[in-house]
């Protein structure tokens, strides 16, 4: 393609079109042209040079149509090119090749790609070609919104909630990849609704009939985890009473989320990477191995890349794992979907309360470290005070929970400075937020055998954090 014809072909077209593609080539002229060309036509275009750059941007905004060059740096080896295409999956993928080898565009289609150009390419046979997997993109688009409607798989009603930017991009995202069969990460800060993402993108998948088996990874020391994942058989360790299936065997032709993988042993990471590898895994104690199809969806609030750098997880499985890439926003990202998340979560425990404006005007200005987890404690919290049966029902929470008129600090550093409240309503909350934590951190610590690391992992809070609050409430 050279600049006069693309810049006629630009000038000749008349299609109004959108669309955003991702196109990725190592030679930067062609890169250039390239983008120039379809930017001319209407496409919003992204550009990558390299196997990590292509990768990155596609997590960051995933594109409807790949444009992809196999001959990749460094090796500049067609199988760098081919590794990237199971990546691409939930986007039409047309490579772009200096070669015409028929065994590699054979490779190409059974890998997934919806057409193979070779270089030099003619720009009007690009146009079309381009408009076509656009259209392509679309059509799958609209199937797997219809499948998703058909099935009750909306985003929207399965407890993705908010209606800030941060929250639809979210429920795009997850709409646009449920349908396809790569693995996913779910990335975001405790707290923030991983496993909800997870079970959405269950829910939109074609797995949606099929069994959602979760696995606490942080929770289960390597022994117990390998028990948990891929099951044992009768006697094969202490207090193995009978044979129990794995919830590997037991997810089969569903959906495995892996809860806080960044937790998982360094053991455990070698038999995952080879079950992700095969599809095969053996029972603890076993001798013949099984087979199961299940599609993984790993979530975590740890930094992986900085892992795999440190050696504390392992680079193929975090690439095996890294498909695709979902972050989830803290709540402080989002504060204005408190007042719906809010009025969510009191409807749910108190349907005929309401937060008065000045309430929610004080939800919406604190700091929830504990992000969404924590916002729902505190709010079910205060909806059991104002439910009728309950026996110690005080008049100002209750005015505060069912709409009458109350007046609370705007900000946190009000009460922290110790202004004076204009009636007791804040009092009243501060006890129940008191007895709540108190209640939550005695349940944790207790679920966990006394274990603080797991009990803070529960309670979405640091180790240390949890000491700190051991010790001010007196139950160390």
């Amino acid at each position: 393609m050279n600049s006069t014809s693309a810049a006629q072909t630009g000038m000749t077209t008349s299609v109004a079109t959108s669309g955003h593609i991702l196109l990725v080539d190592d030679e930067p002229a062609y890169q250039r042209l390239g983008a120039s060309f379809l930017r001319q036509l209407g496409y919003r275009v992204s550009v990558a040079g390299d196997v990590d750059e292509a990768l990155q941007a596609f997590a960051d905004d995933p594109p409807h149509v790949v444009l992809l060059d196999l001959a990749m740096p460094p090796s500049m080896d067609p199988e760098a090119g081919l590794s990237l295409i199971p990546r691409f999956a939930s986007a039409v993928v047309v490579v772009l090749s200096g070669h015409g080898d028929r065994d590699t565009a054979l490779r190409a289609v059974e890998l997934g790609v919806w057409d193979f150009l070779v270089k030099p390419i003619d720009p009007e046979m690009l146009r079309m070609v381009v408009m076509r997997a656009m259209h392509k993109a679309r059509l799958d688009a609209e199937l797997r919104t219809l499948r998703a409607a058909k099935s009750g798989g909306d985003p929207d009603a399965m407890g993705l909630v908010g209606q800030t930017p941060a929250m639809q991009q979210l429920r795009a995202m997850v709409r646009r990849v449920g349908g396809t069969s790569v693995n996913l990460m779910v990335l975001g800060p405790t707290g923030t609704g991983k496993e909800l993402v997870a079970r959405a993108l269950h829910q939109c998948s074609a797995r949606r009939d099929g069994p959602f088996a979760i696995v606490h990874c942080g929770a289960l020391s390597a022994e117990l985890l390998e028990s948990e994942l891929f099951g044992h058989l009768k006697g094969s360790f202490t207090g193995a009473h009978r044979d129990q299936q794995g919830l590997v065997e037991i997810a089969h032709g569903g959906t495995l989320f892996l809860d806080e993988v960044g937790e998982m042993p360094a053991l455990m990471q070698v038999k995952l990477l080879r079950f992700l590898q095969e599809g095969t895994f053996m029972p603890v104690g076993g001798r013949q191995e099984k087979k199961s199809d299940v599609r993984v969806v790993a979530a975590t609030h740890r930094d992986l890349d900085a892992m795999v750098r440190e050696g504390s997880f392992r680079e193929d499985l975090f690439y095996r794992l890294k498909g695709m890439v979902l972050r989830t926003p803290a709540l402080a990202e989002r504060s204005a979907d408190v007042p719906l998340l809010a009025a969510r979560f009191l409807q749910g425990v108190a349907p005929s309360a309401r937060f008065s404006a000045d309430a929610l005007q004080w939800l919406q200005a604190r700091e929830w470290p504990g992000n969404v987890r924590q916002l729902k404690a505190v709010v079910e919290s205060a909806g059991e005070l104002v439910l009728p049966e309950h026996p110690c029902v005080e008049a100002d929470l209750l005015g505060f929970a069912s709409g009458e008129s109350t007046q609370l600090p705007e900000t946190p550093q009000d009460a922290a400075q110790g202004s004076a409240p204009k009636n007791t309503a804040l009092g009243s909350m501060d006890a129940a937020l008191l007895e709540l934590e108190t209640r939550m951190i005695r349940e944790a610590m207790a679920q966990s055998g006394g274990n603080q690391s797991e009990a803070a992992r529960v309670l979405g809070i640091s180790r240390v954090g949890l000491i700190k609050k051991l010790t001010r409430l007196g139950l160390r």
